[in-house]
């Protein structure tokens, strides 16, 4: 009796082997090109099995829109296609004295046109996409998802979500950052003016009714808790569904490079994903 327990215990757990192993296998294309630009590729994740149902995502990396490229998102793009999930982790230019966020929101509308055009040869869906963002990617996805445009959810990790408010602007002022701020916007801050160029580019002042997650550090040094509570505040008075979830003691990168904490973030990602592909 003893054998024939042992024995079923370790096919018990050989099974169970087989089928996490199974589970974590995808197939991955690297650099596809879908503009001309040098940075305007992606890195397209698939996992094996019927895809028809499966949620797709884009994700956006982070950098304060001036750096960094799709090695920032690898991991999260494996470990969310792990869940069952095809990810197209999305470069995008950086912004220039030519360059502004207006062009980097085009960039993400022929980034997700590209991935549609390669549902035909894949076989996922070729329309209802859900955008994940961190940083400079989270206000990113937050302003083309709030276009509302083949957008089924938004994900949005340490957003800056309102960079004309006088505190984002003299905090942005301190940090050196307004060059970037003002090529983002492509206007110069005007200190004794309006500043609509700002006000355009601010999520907080073009949301939509698109569900939105929001994560964010309460320790962020860069991007104040106060961004994502201002505009969690916001989209309830607003209607539109939401979810706000603060990471105790974590800062910038949101517990993303801590093992347990990244794990925490993936499921409530993914969980947000599946909750809203409909």
């Amino acid at each position: 009796m003893d054998y024939f327990n042992n024995t079923m215990k370790h096919f018990v757990l050989f099974l169970l082997f087989v089928y996490l192993n199974s589970f974590g296998q995808s197939k991955h294309f690297s650099n596809l090109s879908y503009g001309k630009s040098s940075q305007q590729v992606l890195d397209l994740y698939i996992p094996d099995g019927n895809l028809k149902k499966l949620p797709v995502v884009i994700l956006l990396h982070g950098g304060a829109w001036s750096m960094g490229g799709l090695e920032y998102t690898a991991k999260h793009a494996q470990d969310i296609c792990n869940k069952g999930f095809v990810v197209a982790n999305v470069d995008y230019r950086y912004v220039s004295d030519k360059i502004a966020a207006k062009d980097l929101l085009e960039d993400i509308k022929l980034a997700v046109s590209y991935v549609s055009d390669l549902s035909k040869k894949y076989g996922y869906n070729k329309n209802g996409y859900h955008v994940v963002g961190i940083s400079a990617g989270a206000h990113l996805a937050l302003l083309y998802g709030y276009s509302g445009k083949n957008v089924k959810s938004i994900t949005a990790l340490c957003a800056p979500s309102r960079l004309d408010s006088p505190e984002a602007l003299e905090f942005i002022i301190k940090n050196g950052h307004l060059d970037i701020i003002e090529k983002l916007a492509g206007a110069k801050l005007n200190p004794n003016g309006d500043n609509m160029a700002f006000v355009a580019i601010s999520p907080f002042n073009n949301i939509s009714d698109v569900p939105t997650l929001l994560i964010h550090g309460n320790a962020d040094p860069l991007v104040n808790l106060r961004q994502s509570q201002n505009l969690y505040a916001a989209l309830k008075s607003k209607g539109v569904e939401s979810k706000f979830v603060i990471r105790e003691g974590k800062g910038h990168d949101v517990g993303m490079n801590s093992p347990d904490t990244e794990i925490e973030n993936i499921k409530d990602i993914t969980e947000w994903i599946i909750q809203h592909n409909k």
